[in-house]
């Protein structure tokens, strides 16, 4: 069956943090999260992606660092390889950063039950430049631990407030 969005993850561990934060959505199109096995694996996908099928295409990517013009390189590589002027309309790319594991700092909820404790915002702003080191130092868990907490309702429904998990949804409901 065809799937009017296909989103490409890095790895699958974002896969499946995606797979249980959408699954409640209501959203207007149909989806298929595929993950790849790493940064090339997932460039690789799309370029096949995009050659077989008239689909709409994500790629969730981690920058891998938080210096703006290496980001910024990053970006230009990933728009020259994929040549994103001939598919403006069916390709968006969004950026992790540095890696998908700072979704979880931005949600509050998440940390006080990963954790039960609270961070002030010079902490997490520290964080935020090795999430998922900083998120399994924290807690004592691997990030594949995390998966779980996600089963709360509550917790799932923070994602959708603000930041990259919010505006991935934003963009498929358009």
């Amino acid at each position: 069956m065809n799937k009017d969005i296909i989103i490409i993850t890095e790895g699958e561990f974002d896969a499946k943090v995606l797979q249980k934060l959408l699954k409640d959505r209501k959203l207007p199109v149909k989806y298929e999260i595929l993950s790849a096995y790493g940064y090339s694996s997932a460039l690789s996908k799309v370029k096949s992606l995009m050659t077989i099928r008239n689909n709409k295409i994500i790629l969730l990517l981690d920058t891998d660092t938080i210096e703006k013009n290496e980001i910024r390189q990053k970006e230009d590589f990933v728009n020259s390889y994929v040549n994103t002027n001939l598919i403006k309309d069916n390709f968006k790319t969004f950026w992790s950063i540095p890696e998908f594991e700072i979704i979880f700092l931005d949600n509050k909820k998440f940390l006080t039950e990963l954790t039960h404790k609270k961070f002030n915002k010079d902490f997490l702003d520290l964080a935020k430049t090795s999430p998922r080191r900083t998120l399994e130092s924290i807690s004592k868990k691997t990030r594949e631990e995390f998966i779980k907490l996600l089963d709360k309702k509550e917790i799932r429904d923070e994602f959708f407030k603000s930041g990259l998990i919010k505006e991935i949804c934003d963009y498929i409901e358009k």
